[in-house]
């Protein structure tokens, strides 16, 4: 019979001396909440003429902002 030297195997020790985590090594990512959306009004859904309101007041100010500042005056008199 031949003489067989003790070889180390690098891999096997390796394997064995491996620390055992407790933890995953990827953190898990927290769900993202669900989105709240706010209540609609019913009174706004029915509204039909709103458009039409909205539009009244937007160039009721757009007047009085000329009033106060006086732009648009000098260009609508020179047109």
């Amino acid at each position: 019979m031949g003489y067989i030297a003790p070889v180390n195997n690098e891999a096997a020790l390796n394997y064995g001396n491996r620390m055992v985590e407790n933890e995953p090594a990827i953190a898990k990512v927290d769900k993202i909440p669900a989105t709240l959306f706010p209540p609609v009004r019913e009174e706004d859904e029915r509204n039909a003429y709103r458009h039409e309101q909205e539009m009244d007041v937007m160039t009721k100010r757009r007047e009085i902002e000329q009033t106060l500042y006086g732009k648009g005056r000098q260009f609508d008199v020179d047109v």
